[in-house]
């Protein structure tokens, strides 16, 4: 049964952003959920705001990217499901019931990924 989420966030010097994310998570969130930050660099300040923040983090000095700090990550999670996010995502208000609903559709599957596109509006001004 699925209680709650790991959710995997890497940043790259990209505190403003990481902020309004973690933000998100922290207020629209109904379901237990841990935040695990990946910090590639930090010399924006973003180390500091994480510990901070008493958020779960791994750490490279240099900028490792997204697999290896996926699996730096992981190491750390404390659910058995794991979302992940980047650090210029906001999350809506029911977003991990929407997620959880996707999931016991699943049923009996013990392995699966779940993947979204993102669509964006056609603007006015552009033909297509």
């Amino acid at each position: 049964m699925l209680n709650g989420f790991s959710i995997l966030i890497p940043t790259w010097n990209n505190l403003p952003f990481l902020k309004l994310c973690v933000e998100s998570i922290r207020e629209n969130s109904s379901l237990n959920h841990q935040i695990i930050v990946h910090v590639n660099d930090g010399s924006d300040g973003t180390l500091e705001w994480v510990k901070e923040q008493n958020i779960d983090y791994t750490y490279s000095s240099k900028n490792i990217g997204v697999c290896l700090a996926m699996n730096a990550m992981r190491c750390k999670a404390k659910w058995e499901y794991i979302y992940f996010l980047n650090d210029d995502m906001y999350l809506l208000p029911g977003w991990d019931k929407a997620l959880v609903e996707e999931v016991r559709q699943l049923k009996d599957e013990k392995f699966f990924y779940l993947s979204s596109s993102t669509i964006q509006p056609i603007h006015a001004d552009r033909k297509s």
